[in-house]
């Protein structure tokens, strides 16, 4: 019986993170269903975070689809008979070029693709927010070559089915509405095809670090003395943990004007259309409609009042702080 390699791809801010700790979590149980989670490295050691981005990218940008054959072999034969399937999670793999590492591979192993699909205009400003912000200083600027780059689900999936085959790909839209009991996580378990055991694992999820304002971002974007790179999470997080959370938006503020999210929804629908066509069958659209009321559209002036409320909720903060 053939074994399989399931690949959870991302795509990137498409809840890859609790995705991941689920999988760290449930790693017993998935042992246990022969469905193997390798560590960091992957290989079959105690240090499982339930994410392989690292060592997959080292993989892909070496282009060692013999190496990464190599360390699957390896998990197998180490795993024994019961294993079933390697599950791997590493959403930079959704990145154009990195199908690469399966090259080959269908030929040896059943292969599944699992990829979670994002509106692109939250794509982009979640990127711009988590990422792009602390090494670059201007958000439009990014924006035009972000929008060549990112959110052309059309040509990932192509690139995926082309190495791994059609039957391969299991596509979901990142919408609430669409996972199964509206559940992420529920709707993960379902995309591995383990459905019948979705009452049996550990759902809790433990304490995320929310977003600050893109009020903040804006004001320290690609400031290198905050900074030192792209992963480099330090300053958001002391803040969160100074002001209590406060400088976390209820009603997302948004670096886009409605007429701009627009446009940018606009500038992806052939590709969202063709991708709905073809791996969405009967859906009669791959993205619900954009809800205006969900972000905060601010003037120039609301913006200029929404920094200094951040910067005095920080200065309240430090004077707390200090008083004791």
């Amino acid at each position: 019986m053939r074994k399989t390699i399931i690949l959870h791809i991302g795509a990137s801010k498409a809840g890859s993170s609790s995705i991941q700790s689920f999988i760290r979590r449930n790693r017993p149980l998935l042992n246990s269903l022969g469905y193997v989670v390798p560590d960091i490295s992957l290989g079959t050691g105690e240090n499982v975070s339930g994410e392989h981005v690292f060592a997959l990218e080292a993989l892909a940008k070496a282009r060692d689809a013999a190496g990464f054959r190599a360390r699957m072999d390896a998990v197998f034969a180490q795993s024994g008979d019961a294993a079933r399937a390697v599950l791997l999670s590493a959403e930079n793999l959704s990145n154009l070029g990195n199908s690469a590492i399966i090259e080959g591979l269908s030929a040896q192993y059943d292969l599944r693709i699992v990829m979670y699909l994002r509106r692109q205009d939250e794509l982009l400003t979640s990127a711009w927010q988590q990422w792009a912000s602390k090494i670059e200083t201007d958000f439009y600027a990014w924006l035009i070559m972000a929008l060549k780059q990112f959110g052309h689900w059309n040509k990932v999936l192509a690139e995926w089915e082309q190495r791994a085959g059609a039957d391969a790909i299991v596509a979901r839209v990142f919408d609430r509405n669409s996972f199964v009991d509206g559940d992420l996580l529920h709707d993960f378990i379902d995309a591995l095809g383990l459905a019948e055991h979705i009452d049996a694992f550990d759902y809790k999820q433990g304490e995320s670090n929310p977003s600050v304002t893109d009020a903040i971002t804006m004001m320290v974007s690609g400031n290198r003395k905050i900074f030192s790179d792209v992963h480099d999470n330090r300053f958001y997080g002391a803040l969160n943990e100074l002001t209590g959370n406060n400088l976390v938006d209820g009603k997302k503020v948004s670096l886009l004007s409605r007429k701009q999210r627009d446009k940018v929804i606009e500038y992806y629908r052939p590709v969202n259309e063709a991708v709905c066509r073809k791996y969405f069958k009967g859906r009669p659209r791959l993205f619900p409609v954009v809800d205006h009321e969900k972000y905060r559209y601010l003037s120039s002036d609301q913006l200029v009042d929404e920094k200094f409320r951040a910067i005095m909720t920080i200065i309240a903060a430090l004077v707390q702080e200090r008083a004791g």
